[in-house]
């Protein structure tokens, strides 16, 4: 629980402080990207309080700045650290409107370019996707969580459909993450920290023209195999997928 604590009052205070940081430097600049750049630091000094060292593989999947959709499965909090420290500085998170209202972050995930999105209301999710696609068209890669939200139960829900409707509409390469081990890291609705293993693997981008116009289903089905590979047995949960 200390550990807990203690990564609980580092959030807090570096947050705040490269927040405001990245909020001025970015609106002084004019150069959004410095805030990824400043969440790198943040998700690293994040990592060390908790005593957790990433181990990362395919990271050529994830270098340079050409165009590409992340689409990662979501197992904690730790998933945003995890993917913060190693995607382009181009990147920019889809996340839920919820977040944008956290004093600091929210706004500096405002000047960033990140894209809300508010899966209750249809009609503001489709808008959402628009959006992000007019960010991908502008030269930025963008990452999605497909199962919509954390997992509840530490293993990989149904996956919606929407960031696949975006990788369509989109016509860039899907680059599936797999995220193992945060889950149990800090479990599901707990503060308690656990250090151990955490494992994250970007797999060989998927190009999505032969899934073209719609195949929504069958990019889908690539997208969840690709992630399964790479997790444990414990965090796979064999599901229908969502409407």
């Amino acid at each position: 629980m200390l550990r807990g604590l203690l990564s609980a009052a580092t959030f807090i205070v570096s947050t705040t402080v490269l927040g405001l940081l990245a909020i001025v430097a970015a609106g002084v600049t004019g150069r959004p990207n410095i805030v990824m750049r400043l969440g790198r630091l943040w998700s690293r000094l994040q990592f060390l309080v908790m005593g957790i060292r990433p181990t990362y593989r395919g990271l050529e999947h994830a270098s340079g700045t050409a165009p590409r959709i992340f689409l990662a499965n979501h197992l904690s909090a730790l998933d945003i650290w995890a993917l913060t420290a190693a995607v382009p500085v181009t990147t920019r998170f889809v996340s839920k409107r919820s977040v944008f209202w956290i004093p600091v972050l929210g706004q500096a995930m405002a000047v960033a370019g990140f894209v809300p999105i508010d899966r209750k209301d249809r009609r503001r999710a489709v808008e959402s996707l628009a959006k992000a696609a007019e960010r991908i068209g502008g030269g930025a890669s963008v990452i999605l969580f497909p199962e919509g939200t954390r997992s509840r139960d530490g293993r990989l829900a149904p996956f919606k459909k929407g960031a696949f409707h975006l990788a369509l509409r989109a016509g860039v390469p899907v680059v599936p993450v797999a995220i193992s081990g945060t889950g149990k890291v800090v479990r599901p609705r707990s503060m308690v920290v656990t250090p151990g293993p955490v494992n994250v693997t970007f797999e060989s981008p998927i190009e999505v023209a032969p899934f073209l116009p719609d195949d929504v289903e069958g990019l889908s089905a690539r997208v969840r195999g690709a992630i399964v590979a790479h997790l444990a047995a414990d965090e796979v949960a064999e599901v229908s997928p969502a409407p």
